[in-house]
């Protein structure tokens, strides 16, 4: 009896303990600014006032307006039926087209797309920063070892080393929308939309003359071969593309947001510390750059999709009237 005692004594001192260490952490966190990071909710983007939202559609006439052939290309030209009615300069006109499209909408993605991956890669090293700091602390009182505090450490220093690895990139992609879009200085400034467009919900299907375009038949061409394979290349491509970016919003947001919640729930009920709560948080930012990275790869290939089915359809037109 004296045994069962001694146990029960023995196990509520270290509960008591346990629950000092968690209140003491917490405690800290707060302090630090931990719980900013955790818990903070997501406040619409906002554009300095001196800076004009830039849109896609904007980009592209910009473009065209200035690229395209404007005396052969003939509006409309690209819902016709046959394209063999064109005129070889017109025909290169429609052509030239889509080539834009597809650059500017590329160019255009590439740098909302690093823009808001350089956002969440600041909550991930936020949280990162607050366990150092939570972990510094600690290990000043005695809660925890020097490996732990080392390791921690470590993993900022690594964080601090993508941010800035990020934050190249992010300039590197204006600097490219700026020298396509061929800005002056005064234009320098014009910025684009803070967040990429949500992935479609339904899958691109085609239609029965992109159909007819990119089958081979009886064609040995060497010319035409290759062009119709590139584009159901193209097809396949934006396909896996499009099953990729749905699996990301509609299963692995959906399941890691279920994650966070359980792990909340956990640390509520003290089954677990502070530090699984900052992990938590890198890893809700590190799967939405995931998802981002998804979205980017399907917006880009359906641009190019479309470029590449009207160089098969074209194609296809022109054997057909030789």
């Amino acid at each position: 009896m004296k045994k069962l005692i001694f146990a029960f004594a023995g196990f509520m001192a270290l509960h008591a303990q346990a629950n000092s260490v968690w209140v003491e952490q917490n405690k800290l966190v707060g302090e630090i600014g931990g719980w900013k990071v955790y818990a903070k909710e997501q406040p619409p983007a906002m554009v300095p006032s001196n800076q004009n939202i830039f849109s896609l559609n904007q980009a592209v006439e910009r473009m065209l307006s200035h690229q395209l052939d404007s005396v052969n290309y003939l509006p409309g030209s690209e819902s016709m039926t046959d394209y063999y009615v064109l005129s070889p300069a017109q025909r290169s006109a429609l052509q030239q087209r889509y080539a834009i499209i597809y650059e500017t909408s590329k160019s255009y993605y590439e740098l909302v797309a690093q823009r808001e991956k350089l956002a969440h890669m600041e909550d991930v090293l936020n949280a990162v920063e607050a366990a150092s700091e939570l972990t510094d602390r600690m290990y000043k009182v005695g809660n925890v070892n020097e490996l732990k505090l080392l390791n921690q450490k470590k993993d900022l220093y690594k964080k601090r080393l993508e941010y800035k690895a990020l934050e190249t990139k992010h300039l590197e992609a204006k600097e490219r929308f700026i020298q396509r879009l061929n800005f002056v200085n005064r234009d320098v400034n014009v910025d684009v939309e803070p967040r990429l467009p949500e992935p479609p919900k339904d899958l691109r299907r085609l239609t029965d003359k992109e159909k007819r375009s990119i089958n081979l038949g009886a064609i040995s061409n060497p010319g035409s071969v290759h062009i119709r394979s590139l584009a159901r290349i193209s097809y396949e491509n934006y396909t896996e593309k499009f099953n990729k970016a749905k699996s990301y919003k509609e299963d692995i947001l959906p399941t890691q947001k279920k994650i966070s919640e359980e792990n909340l729930l956990r640390y509520n009920g003290m089954l677990i510390d502070v530090f699984h709560l900052l992990e938590d948080a890198e890893k809700q930012s590190k799967t939405v750059i995931e998802y981002i990275d998804a979205n980017l790869a399907l917006l880009i290939q359906a641009a190019k999709l479309e470029k590449d089915l009207i160089d098969a359809q074209m194609d296809f037109s022109n054997i057909n009237v030789r």
